[in-house]
């Protein structure tokens, strides 16, 4: 057995070593496993907004952040440590993977500030629909920066799950255009905080090949943690009731989960792929506050669900299947 695990081994690091040369970053083959790592963030990430905008209400926006990144640096941590897996700067070979890292890092520092603050002036709904501004340009990311090939039918899918967003949210869509408002301003700052996430899992996705998923995400942690420090006010989650205190450990802990699971999904699968299934979030969404809504002392109003709702739903899903499933 180990002498037929050594020729695989070794053909394992000349590929690991070529795509290192490469430069540019490719998938290991494991969709499956991609493919439910990213179902994983769909699901983290739809419950997201709902706890987000209810705790906005009881804490200021950097404070929220600084215990995001804080909870989940100190869950993240003690795992790499107990694997001997802290990552290395000094080794990498050069200063330019630690300025991307640096760069990684603040760009999804910028993505977590405009979008806690977006989550205040408009619906987790209407949330669910700008940051899909990601979904789109991470699709063509993934073409136009990794190479990575769309067949027609895809092309198709993903012209249909975006005419399903259209649908699925049409009432929202026409209010987001009366004019300049404070829905404006949320609306703004959501699309913002989308641009910088693409930018995000851009370079998230090249460092992988220098760096774990694990270890780019302690990075991020411990950098966003340093950087909302000094804004936020630590001592005042003190004031805070218990349904605060579980809002606030959900946010810090779906920071690790969600952002934990799609980051090491990167590296299992394309991002087209991961993008067309990112695309489902604003169903994911709705559906939790349409199933919260039966809660009593639920205040948020869910999202009508019509006959033109689920069609669009349907779209939806659809569109993001077509894009998603393997090209014969």
């Amino acid at each position: 057995m180990s002498l037929s695990a050594k020729p695989s081994d070794s053909t394992t690091n000349n590929q690991k070593s070529a795509t290192a040369k490469s430069g540019i970053h490719t998938t290991s083959g494991r969709s499956a496993y991609g493919f439910c790592l990213v179902l994983l963030a769909c699901v983290i990430w739809g419950l997201f907004p709902i706890a987000a905008k209810g705790i906005t209400s009881q804490l200021d926006p950097h404070t929220i952040n600084f215990y995001r990144f804080a909870i989940a640096g100190l869950m993240l941590l003690p795992f790499l440590i107990a694997r001997g897996a802290l990552p290395r700067l000094a080794d990498k070979g050069s200063a330019r993977y630690n300025l991307r890292l640096i760069a990684c890092a603040l760009l999804l520092i910028i993505n977590y500030f405009l979008y806690i603050i977006g989550v205040g002036h408009i619906t987790p709904s209407a949330t669910q629909i700008l940051i899909q501004f990601s979904t789109v340009m991470l699709l063509l990311a993934g073409v136009f920066f990794f190479g990575e090939q769309l067949s027609r039918r895809q092309w198709l899918g993903c012209l249909i799950f975006l005419g399903g967003l259209a649908v699925f949210f049409y009432p929202r869509i026409i209010i987001m255009l009366d004019g300049f408002n404070d829905y404006t301003l949320g609306m703004g700052l959501i699309s913002l905080a989308a641009i910088c996430w693409t930018g995000y899992a851009v370079l998230q996705k090249q460092l992988l090949l220098h760096f774990t998923s694990s270890q780019i995400m302690l990075m991020v942690y411990l950098f966003g943690t340093l950087v909302f420090l000094p804004l936020a006010q630590p001592l005042s989650i003190f004031q805070l009731d218990t349904p605060g205190l579980l809002l606030l450990l959900f946010c810090g802990t779906s920071t690790l989960v969600g952002s934990g699971s799609f980051s090491e999904a990167m590296a299992h699968i394309e991002a087209s792929k991961a993008s067309a299934m990112l695309s489902t979030l604003p169903v994911f969404t709705i559906l939790f506050m349409w199933c919260l809504s039966f809660i009593p002392g639920f205040a948020i109003t869910p999202e009508p669900l019509t006959s033109t709702t689920l069609s669009g739903a349907a779209l939806v899903v659809f569109g993001a299947l077509m894009v998603a499933l393997k090209k014969h």
